[in-house]
């Protein structure tokens, strides 16, 4: 697949935010711990977007991958998004839940653009395959 200039930008915002996400996640897991499987569910997340990324990028892989990788880290972000705001609206959150649950919700929006953009980028892909056909 020939990636178009906005679609090699999606890729490389794609890197840019699997890294972030890495840093970010390993940042809080070191300041205030968390159960381990739920570091390696985010850091599953984001093996598969860096895979999904550099696979389009450098293979040409389809870009289906990349939007799986999008869906399952949208799914993430927003179960992990709405389990803080379930505990600010019982008032029992902390003020680490609550920064948190804000940032979450910036990396909701973030990951479900993402998510979409991916889908249309597939659409355009198998509307290009049948034209070929």
């Amino acid at each position: 697949m020939a990636l178009t200039r906005s679609a090699k930008w999606f890729v490389y915002y794609s890197l840019l935010a699997a890294t972030l996400h890495f840093v970010g996640e390993t940042w809080i897991h070191l300041l205030y711990g968390q159960f381990l499987p739920m570091l390696i569910v985010d850091y599953i997340a984001i093996a598969l977007v860096i895979l999904g990324a550099l696979g389009l990028l450098r293979f040409g892989w389809g870009p289906g991958l990349l939007c799986g990788d999008w869906g399952f880290t949208f799914c993430l972000n927003y179960r992990t998004f709405f389990w803080r705001v379930e505990t600010m609206l019982n008032d029992t959150s902390t003020t680490v839940i609550e920064n948190t649950a804000y940032v979450l919700g910036v990396a909701l929006v973030f990951s479900v653009l993402a998510f979409f953009y991916s889908a249309w980028i597939c659409i355009q892909n198998e509307k290009a395959a049948l034209e070929r056909h």
